[in-house]
């Protein structure tokens, strides 16, 4: 147990709410609902491969702040559709238009996500959420979920147009808390934003390897696989 800590901060996509689950839950009802498969011969599954890598680069590059939130809302859907040969501004308008809201209706959260929350706060810990997730979308996810059961204070780097790694985030998120570094840890599925990130603001990083991924080797902090995982660290 880590003696020191009072207040544990959770980043939140595929760290709680499991992101990866519920945007392919969306998007494939979306593709049903305006008939791309049919209309097109495209299948979801070579569009979804594409749309996935194609978020992934426009949200790491969000992190670096080479891209604005309105680059990726421009971007995700329609240059995603015309890659695969979708010259149909109706059809990825409607995925613009449409995608945030509805994915916050598929509120699916990380397996033992509540189960490892509720421990926690059993054992006394303040805990907390810190996103890069856009502000509107974060409130929901936690607030639509059993996660505002168990956090005191949700931040949205968007607030002050930071993303993680900036220490500026991590330190919002303390000042929020009346939390002091020293007392703080953070558990997150990204490497450099998340572990690297609070490392740097003085806060104890778990890396969350939720996708298994072997390159990732022990380095003075822990690296858990799943979140029960940290009933034998806190």
């Amino acid at each position: 147990m880590q003696k020191k800590i009072k207040h544990i901060f959770f980043d939140l996509d595929n760290t709680l709410w499991d992101t990866d689950r519920n945007s392919k839950i969306t998007l494939q009802q979306m593709y049903k609902d305006v008939d791309v498969e049919e209309k097109y011969q495209l299948s979801f599954l070579d569009f979804f491969t594409s749309y996935y890598k194609r978020n992934e680069n426009l949200w790491a590059l969000y992190r670096q702040e080479k891209v604005t939130k309105q680059n990726i809302l421009d971007q995700r859907f329609k240059k995603t559709f015309q890659e695969l040969g979708v010259e149909d501004e109706e059809i990825w308008g409607y995925f613009d238009d449409n995608f945030l809201d509805k994915v916050v209706q598929n509120n699916h959260l990380i397996d033992n996500a509540e189960e490892t929350l509720d421990y926690l706060k059993t054992k006394g810990y303040e805990l907390h959420v810190v996103s890069n997730g856009f502000i509107q979308q974060t409130n929901r996810k936690v607030n639509d979920t059993s996660i505002k059961n168990y956090v005191t204070t949700i931040t949205s780097g968007e607030e002050i147009n930071k993303r993680k790694p900036a220490r500026e985030v991590f330190e919002l998120g303390m000042k929020k808390a009346q939390a002091l570094p020293e007392e703080s840890s953070f558990i997150g599925d990204d490497w450099e934003a998340d572990v690297l990130g609070s490392k740097k603001t003085g806060m104890f990083p778990v890396f969350f390897n939720y996708k298994k991924d072997e390159k990732y080797k022990q380095n003075g902090f822990p690296i858990i696989r799943d979140l029960l995982e940290l009933k034998n660290i806190f």
